[in-house]
């Protein structure tokens, strides 16, 4: 989903649904919340310990990600990781090179 209010949304199954389930309930969450949390896993750190996420990517680019056909996915760096959002909400978190 697109930038509204600043925020970017990401469609994302159910937390508490079963994500095997092709009718499962998905609901939009920000994707500031859904990345930062990503990183903050993948590094066995903290949520608070990262800027906002619109200080590491362009949200309207991230945007792109969600509202446009050509576009698959984005790739942007958080504190020394290479992160992946792709068109499904899928996030994945690299150790940069």
């Amino acid at each position: 989903m697109g930038a509204n209010d600043g925020e970017v949304y990401i469609l994302r199954p159910d937390e508490e649904g079963d994500t095997d389930d092709e009718e499962a309930w998905v609901s939009p969450q920000p994707a500031s919340r859904v990345v930062l949390e990503a990183v903050a896993e993948a590094v066995d750190g903290d949520v608070d310990d990262f800027d906002d996420l619109d200080a590491y990517v362009d949200l309207d680019d991230l945007a792109a990600v969600f509202d446009e056909d050509d576009v698959d996915d984005i790739t942007f760096s958080v504190e020394d990781h290479d992160v992946t959002v792709d068109a499904t909400g899928d996030v994945t978190v690299d150790a940069a090179d």
